[in-house]
């Protein structure tokens, strides 16, 4: 009994590889989305159930994008928006990202880094164990590797290593068949357009799998690409990309864009590109949270400048800073706190100097 329980115990505490990108996890099955993880990074991997397997996230968060709290048994929060990175050691590589109010625990502190662990779920089809198979479920021990193939009937030239300290094992090289003098004959000059083929448009691309579409990054899905549709990438956020592909609607089900005003844009996006969307008009659906008044301490404001305090543009959960002139002060003043809006804004700055939010200038409150 106890031999059976240990096999049980080391298999669920396998080491598997996230082998997608951009994999979102849950902290319960056929919950909502905490985050997404980096192809290539390693966790510990529990039970798997329902499709999905449980591993362990444990890395280095940057102290001040924490928060003290009491809630469901954990003791941090992260409290950065949108996300923030999980690391394999401080100022390491980005083994996760996780989304505002994630909760965690602490393991230990460095400095101004605090090392985390939390449990949450993932699809177990998206998980690799070592040596490159899917992590078994428990009480299913993994399938044994297939033999090696049947060696070759010519025989082989072994070319020895010199002696080292780590020597590898001899190489088996296969002697290519000589041919009589009379069969050689020279090679053809090869053409320019045969030794440097044409590059790949690093703007096309080819969807891999079927994927969800998201209208921001870390969004709700607003529908789905199919296997091997190709698309175009038009703009890039952080682990995202802003795509376009060929597709068929019926007329009556489209209306015209206004002229001039960019619609979709999305405010990681703006964050990605500020210079590139100075300037320019957006229509954005906000979550309007206060009217409020810059002090000497908000660099990228006027002393006294009333500004929108707002999160969006919907469905991200950003804030956004939207400047009020004077003339349009008595509107938002009507507003309640956490109304949906939709509003016409000129772009000021994509990134704000401290906490990179947009910050626009209000043009038309309907």
């Amino acid at each position: 009994m106890f031999a059976s329980w240990t096999g049980r115990a080391a298999r669920a505490q396998q080491a598997a590889t996230i082998a997608r990108a951009a994999e979102p996890f849950v902290g319960d099955i056929g919950g909502a989305r905490l985050g997404q993880l980096t192809e290539g990074a390693s966790f510990a991997a529990g039970p798997s159930r329902a499709n999905h397997t449980q591993i362990t996230l444990e890395g280095w968060v940057f102290r001040a994008s924490l928060q003290s709290v009491n809630r469901e048994g954990h003791t941090l929060a992260v409290n950065r928006t949108p996300i923030e990175n999980l690391r394999d050691a401080p100022n390491g590589r980005v083994l996760a990202q996780l989304v505002h109010g994630f909760l965690l625990d602490e393991v230990e502190r460095r400095g101004q880094w605090v090392k985390v662990r939390r449990s949450v779920w993932v699809q177990t089809a998206a998980l690799r164990g070592d040596g490159g198979r899917r992590p078994a479920a428990a009480g299913n021990p993994a399938p044994a590797a297939s033999p090696p193939p049947a060696a070759s009937r010519q025989l082989p030239i072994v070319v020895a290593a010199p002696p080292t300290a780590n020597r590898q094992p001899p190489v088996a090289v296969t002697a290519p068949p000589v041919s009589p003098p009379s069969a050689i004959r020279p090679s053809p000059p090869r053409s320019a357009s045969q030794d440097s083929p044409a590059a790949a448009d690093p703007r096309r691309a080819v969807v891999r799998r079927r994927m969800q579409l998201y209208r921001a990054p870390d969004s709700t899905a607003i529908g789905q690409l199919e296997a091997g549709t190709p698309v175009r990438i038009t703009a890039r956020a952080g682990d995202w990309v802003r795509v376009e592909a060929q597709a068929w609607v019926r007329e009556n089900e489209i209306r015209p864009s206004d002229a001039g005003i960019l619609t979709g844009l999305s405010a990681a996006e703006l964050r990605g590109a500020p210079e590139e969307f100075k300037g320019k008009l957006l229509r954005w659906t906000i979550q309007f949270l206060s009217l409020q008044t810059a002090d000497e301490l908000r660099s990228d404001f006027r002393p006294g400048q009333r500004y929108i305090l707002a999160r969006g543009p919907a469905p991200e959960y950003a804030f956004v800073y939207i400047t009020v002139p004077a003339d349009k002060l008595a509107d938002v003043q009507r507003l309640e706190p956490l109304a949906s809006v939709t509003v016409v804004a000129r772009v000021i700055n994509g990134r704000s100097a401290y906490l990179a939010n947009p910050i626009l200038e209000l043009v038309e409150l309907p």
